[in-house]
C-alpha cells in the first residue's frame, strides 16, 4: 500500500466500501471461532465501550469509518494479509515488524465496526496500533508494530 498517497483518496475510498461490503446492524448470531484479544465481552466479541478509546481521533471522516459496522469472516488470516480485506483495505497501513510464523487469525462476526475488529487484531497478534498525522494534524495512516 501506498503511504505517500495518505487520506487525499479517503472519501472516494469510504464510498467504495460502502458499495462493495455488507453493513449490517440486525445483530444476528454470536461470532464462531472468536480469537482471544484482552479484555473482551461475551463470547469473546469486542463491544464498543471496549474499544471506544482505541485508534481515538477527532478526525470526523476517518471516526465514521472506524466505527462503521459490518459483517466479517476471516478464515487463516496472517498478519501480512489482514490489512488487504476488506472492510480494512481502504485506508493506507505502514507496517513495521509483523510477526513471522505468527498463529493464524480466525474470526467471524455479523456486526463489528472496524475499530473493534482492529482491536481485535491488534489483541490477537500483540500489536501495537497509533495513527500517523500529517503536519497539519490529519490522519495519514495507521502505523501497525509488531512488539
Amino acid at each position: 500500500m501506498k503511504f505517500r498517497t495518505s487520506f487525499i483518496v479517503f472519501p472516494l475510498s469510504t464510498f467504495l466500501v460502502f458499495a462493495s461490503c455488507k453493513t449490517t446492524g440486525d445483530g444476528g448470531s454470536d461470532p464462531i471461532e472468536p480469537t482471544p484479544a484482552g479484555e473482551s465481552g461475551p463470547n469473546g466479541t469486542s463491544g464498543p465501550g471496549d474499544a471506544a478509546g482505541f485508534l481515538k481521533t477527532d478526525y470526523e471522516p476517518l471516526q465514521k469509518w472506524l466505527d462503521e459496522r459490518f459483517e466479517v469472516k476471516y478464515v487463516a488470516m496472517t498478519p501480512e494479509s489482514v490489512f488487504d480485506q476488506q472492510p480494512l483495505k481502504d485506508i493506507f497501513y505502514e507496517t513495521v515488524n509483523l510477526p513471522v510464523d505468527a498463529p493464524a487469525l480466525n474470526f467471524e462476526s455479523p456486526d463489528i465496526s472496524r475499530r473493534e475488529l482492529l482491536k481485535k487484531i491488534s489483541g490477537h497478534w500483540n500489536l501495537k496500533m497509533s495513527l500517523v498525522n500529517s503536519e497539519d494534524g490529519k490522519p495519514t495512516a495507521v502505523r501497525v508494530e509488531g512488539r
